[in-house]
């Protein structure tokens, strides 16, 4: 299976597969295993603490000077 991923995404992983000393590759296979393997209402509630994060981040942005 292929997949394309943005460049930024692509650089992401390479950063934190050499920070783990391991191949994007292996760290690709971890990631989706782990998606796989948590139960959906975790991914929601995953999902709402992210939209949270950025709501909280685009605040702070707009206040900034």
């Amino acid at each position: 299976m292929t997949c394309s991923i943005p460049l930024d995404i692509e650089q992401q992983l390479a950063a934190r597969a050499a920070k783990r000393q391991t191949t994007v590759d292996q760290l690709v296979l971890e990631a989706l295993n782990w998606y796989l393997h948590v139960e959906e209402d975790t991914l929601d509630e995953l999902g709402a603490w992210q939209e949270i994060r950025d709501e909280a981040t685009d605040l702070i942005e707009d206040q900034a000077p």
